[in-house]
C-alpha cells in the first residue's frame, strides 16, 4: 500500500509541475518526499513537459515569425492531441530502451572525467556556432548569453538557473504568442502520423543521446536533440528525439547516481543518495507511472488545451505574470531583474536566426572560464 500511495504521489506531483508552466520539478524537490514519490515525479514531468511548450508558445500562423517550432506547427495544423500521444509513447520508449541498456551504462558511467567533460563542451560550443547559417551571429549570442551567465552566477541568488532558463526560453516565446495570438487552433484528439518503426527509431537514437546528456556537463535534452536532428527528415521524427532524449537523460541520471553518485539534475539533488540494489524497483515504479499516463493524459492535454485556447491571451499573460511571481518568490528583485535581463537577450536569436539552443552558452562559456582559470 505505501509503494502505491508513492506511485500516486508521483504521478500527481509530477503532472503538477509538467502541465503548469514556469512551475519546475526542482521547486517541488525541495519538499521532503520519499525517494520513490521524487524519483517518478521528475520522470512524469518528463513526460509532460512538452505539453505548455506546445500549447502557450504558438504564435500568429500569418506572420514571420522565426520562433515557430516543429510542436507549433503540428498544433497550428490542428495536430495538438498527436502532439501529446507522440511526447508519451517517446518517452515510455526511451524508458524502456534505457533500462534495457542498462548493462552498458554501467560500464560506461563510471570512465566519465573532468577532462572528458571539459574537450565535449568545447566540441559542443564550436558545434554549436559552426553548425549555423548566420555564424557571426551565432558566436555574439553565445558569448553574450556566456557572459550573462558568468555575472549571475557570482551574484548572491539561491536558484540563478530559474531566472536564466526562464528569461532566455520561455518569456520571448510568452511574449511573442500575446503579441502574435493564433487566430484560431483547433484543439482535438488526433492519431500518430509516423509509423511505428520510425517512432521505435527515432526514440533509440533518442535514448543513445539521453545517456550522453546523463553524463557530460552542459549537454542538455536540447542540444542533444540538434545533434540527433541531423539524422531527421521532418518535424514528427524530430519530436521524437526530443521528447526521447529528455526522458532517457533523466532516467539515466538516476543510473549515474547509483555509479558515481554525481547529480545531473535537481531531483537527484534532493534523492541525495541512492543503491543499484534499489534500481529495479524506482524503474518499476517509473514503468507503472507510464502506463498510467498512457491512460489519462491525452485526455487531459486535450481539456486543458481546449480551455486554454478560449481566453489565450489573457492565459498567456497570466503565465507570464506567474513566472514574474515566481522569480520574486525565488530570489527577490534581484532574481526578477536577471529575467528581464535575460528576456531581452532571449529576443534575438529569432530575429537573427540563430537557434535558442544557442543561449546554452549561458552554462558553457562559465564552465570553459572556470576551467582555464
Amino acid at each position: 500500500m505505501r509503494e502505491l500511495l508513492q506511485l500516486i504521489a508521483g504521478v500527481g506531483f509530477g503532472t503538477l509541475t509538467g502541465l503548469t508552466p514556469g512551475l519546475h520539478v526542482n521547486s517541488l524537490s525541495r519538499l521532503s518526499l520519499p525517494i520513490p514519490t521524487l524519483f517518478v515525479m521528475g520522470l512524469v514531468h518528463t513526460f509532460l513537459d512538452s505539453i505548455p511548450s506546445a500549447l502557450f508558445g504558438v504564435p500568429d500562423a500569418d506572420d514571420s515569425v522565426p520562433s515557430l517550432l516543429p510542436s507549433h506547427r503540428l498544433v497550428l495544423e490542428g495536430k495538438f492531441g498527436e502532439v501529446v500521444k507522440l511526447s508519451l509513447f517517446a518517452s515510455t520508449l526511451a524508458l524502456i530502451f534505457s533500462i534495457a541498456t542498462l548493462p552498458a551504462y554501467f560500464l560506461v558511467a563510471p570512465k566519465y572525467s573532468f577532462k572528458i567533460g571539459i574537450i565535449f563542451v568545447v566540441f559542443l560550443s564550436l558545434f554549436l556556432i559552426l553548425s549555423q547559417g548566420n555564424k557571426l551571429g551565432a558566436l555574439v549570442i553565445f558569448l553574450l548569453a556566456g557572459f550573462l551567465g558568468y555575472e549571475v552566477f557570482s551574484l548572491p541568488i539561491s536558484d540563478p538557473f530559474y531566472p536564466l532558463f526562464t528569461g532566455l526560453f520561455a518569456l520571448p516565446l510568452l511574449v511573442d504568442s500575446y503579441l502574435h495570438p493564433p487566430k484560431s487552433v483547433k484543439v482535438y484528439d488526433a492519431p500518430l502520423r509516423i509509423p511505428s518503426w520510425r517512432l521505435v527509431k527515432f526514440s533509440i537514437f533518442g535514448t543513445f543521446f539521453g545517456a550522453l546528456a546523463s553524463l557530460l556537463p552542459t549537454l542538455t535534452a536540447g542540444q542533444a536533440s540538434l545533434l540527433g536532428s541531423k539524422f531527421t527528415k521532418d518535424d514528427r521524427e524530430f519530436l521524437t528525439i526530443v521528447y526521447s532524449t529528455n526522458t532517457a537523460a533523466y532516467s539515466f541520471s538516476l543510473a549515474n547516481l547509483a555509479l558515481t553518485g554525481k547529480t545531473r539534475n535537481g531531483v537527484m539533488v534532493a534523492i541525495g543518495n541512492v543503491s543499484i540494489q534499489e534500481l529495479p524497483f524506482l524503474y518499476l515504479l517509473g514503468l507503472s507511472a507510464s502506463m498510467l499516463l498512457l491512460i489519462f493524459a491525452p485526455r487531459l492535454a486535450i481539456i486543458i488545451g481546449k480551455v486554454a485556447f478560449r481566453q489565450y491571451r489573457p492565459t498567456i499573460l497570466g503565465i507570464i505574470v506567474f513566472l514574474f511571481l515566481l522569480g520574486f518568490l525565488y530570489d527577490g528583485i534581484l532574481g526578477v531583474l536577471v529575467m528581464i535581463s535575460a528576456m531581452f537577450l532571449g529576443f534575438v536569436a529569432p530575429l537573427w536566426k540563430v537557434r535558442r539552443v544557442t543561449y546554452m552558452g549561458v552554462l558553457m562559456f562559465p564552465i570553459l572560464v572556470e576551467s582555464v582559470i
